[in-house]
């Protein structure tokens, strides 16, 4: 009787491994591309070769739906630093430090570029900058993503590196893959909020700290492979 028993278990044990093997769920995965567009000496202490790896955990982390689970995943795959494309001839460099960021058309500039350590084609490409205002110089910390034709790019002001500031990756990430802010009424600066929210008619972001809803994700899931086909292309 306790060898039938002892090979239940067993089976049991079996099985439930296998099960688990079976629910395992595969992400598509999309490569990062970095580049240091600011001259900033300061911001070129922070955006380092380790912050860079350490933005791919940070979305691998927070691009998630609203019960934490992936949708996609990302991997580091190169970076170039501001002394190794400060001579390149794409204009697109330029607008890492320019006072005129507000009328810049930056995917004009980036759709013309093409020299590989600027633009990589077959990746996502996050790019570190100086953000630029009138009312606060050079201490305006924005950042902003497109989706671009299905050729994404998101640019960060150094800043906001570290997940610093209502989180800025999967915020901007988010804009990539085609979502628009999504309008949290009544929050305040310590609310939880989507990760999406913005402070409309006066309000606040809250803390960006709730996954994608449901309609958000399907947005993303749409977009990718269609991210994925244009990434592709030689």
């Amino acid at each position: 009787m306790k060898k039938i028993s002892c090979t239940i278990f067993k089976m049991f044990l079996m099985l439930s491994g296998s099960s688990s093997v079976m629910a395992d769920t595969s992400y598509e995965t999309f490569d990062i591309h970095f580049a240091v567009l600011t001259s900033n000496p300061s911001a070129h202490l922070v955006a380092t070769l380790s912050q860079f790896q350490e933005e791919v955990n940070i979305l691998n982390t927070y691009f998630v739906k609203e019960d934490r689970s992936p949708i996609i995943k990302f991997k580091f795959k190169s970076a170039s630093f501001y002394n190794d494309i400060k001579n390149s001839t794409c204009s697109f460099i330029g607008l890492g430090d320019t006072m005129n960021q507000n009328d810049t058309d930056w995917a004009t500039h980036f759709n013309s570029c093409n020299d590989p350590f600027v633009k990589n084609k077959n990746a996502l490409n996050f790019y570190v900058f100086d953000s630029y205002n009138e009312s606060y110089g050079y201490n305006h910390k924005d950042g902003f993503g497109k989706r671009n034709s299905n050729r994404p790019f998101i640019v960060l002001d150094w800043q906001r590196l570290n997940h610093n500031i209502q989180a800025p990756e999967e915020h901007e990430m988010g804009h990539a893959f085609g979502l628009s802010h999504f309008c949290a009424l009544g929050a305040s600066p310590t609310s939880s909020t989507n990760i999406m929210s913005s402070s409309c008619q006066g309000g606040s972001t809250g803390k960006r700290d709730i996954g994608f809803n449901n309609e958000q994700v399907n947005t993303i899931m749409y977009y990718v492979p269609l991210i994925k086909a244009k990434l592709a292309l030689p």
